[in-house]
């Protein structure tokens, strides 16, 4: 496919099977071809003209077969694991470089900040208004910044393919305000396997076409008159927040 890259045979085999064996020590996220292959397609979703890779692409630079990659073939592996072109070429490992604005450039992906792009990239899937595509990164960078706390489409990439990990947890905070969720669900395991769940009804409810308004409905219609009573305020108290949000 074009421009190829030096003969680097054991070098990129070696780091691209460290890459795969490596990224979940605990078993979790793509351990085989297969699944990089469809991380690479997730990743060309998300960002028109990237390139992709075949599992069988994957399976031979991994074990040698293919001595010279293409350059597109380590673009695609470069963004599934969320490291540089050079990762694969240098013979010295590139060393961790700081962004324009102070963040960490991104580096080799480790289990903590992988477990929290799963569970962030669980969010996009899933949360999103019925009627449309997930949100992009640079849609809920644009959000999350005009709420008041700054943050670019780049670091929301980088915190979705688990190469930056920043210090503190503002910019998880900032996305779990965005979805609605609390912050909890990136650092308690309990929080995240009830927030899991919940995602998990959404899923369903979402496959059987029922919205939240008809959820609603439902849940109104078991009511007895004593709680419908007690509910009345409430919702007025909605409609005219609503009202206000329009105007």
């Amino acid at each position: 496919m074009g421009e190829r890259t030096p003969d680097s045979k054991g070098l990129i085999a070696a780091r691209l099977d460290q890459l795969i064996r490596t990224r979940h020590p605990d078993g979790r996220g793509p351990g085989s071809e297969r699944e990089v292959s469809r991380l690479s397609r997730a990743y060309a979703e998300r960002h028109p003209g990237a390139p992709t890779i075949s599992h069988q692409s994957v399976a031979n630079i991994r074990d040698g077969a293919v001595t010279n990659p293409g350059v597109d073939s380590l673009r695609a592996l470069a963004n599934v694991f969320g490291v540089k072109l050079s990762y694969f070429l240098e013979e010295e490992e590139p060393a961790t470089r700081q962004a324009d604005d102070g963040s960490p450039a991104p580096a080799q992906p480790t289990a903590t900040t992988l477990e929290l792009a799963t569970r962030l990239n669980r969010l996009f899937t899933t949360l999103h208004p019925r009627g449309r595509d997930a949100y992009t990164s640079q849609e809920a960078a644009e959000a999350i910044t005009a709420r008041g706390y700054k943050i670019t489409e780049e670091q929301v990439e980088a915190l979705r393919n688990g190469s930056w990990n920043p210090a503190g947890l503002q910019g998880f905070e900032a996305l779990a305000t965005f979805f609605g969720v609390s912050v909890g669900y990136f650092v308690d395991d309990d929080v995240a396997a009830q927030v899991s769940r919940d995602l998990g009804l959404v899923d369903q409810l979402k496959e059987q076409g029922i919205g939240p308004r008809q959820i609603a409905l439902r849940a109104v219609a078991d009511l007895d008159e004593e709680s419908l009573a007690a509910l009345v305020p409430v919702i007025q108290h909605l409609q005219q927040a609503d009202k206000r949000q329009r105007m």
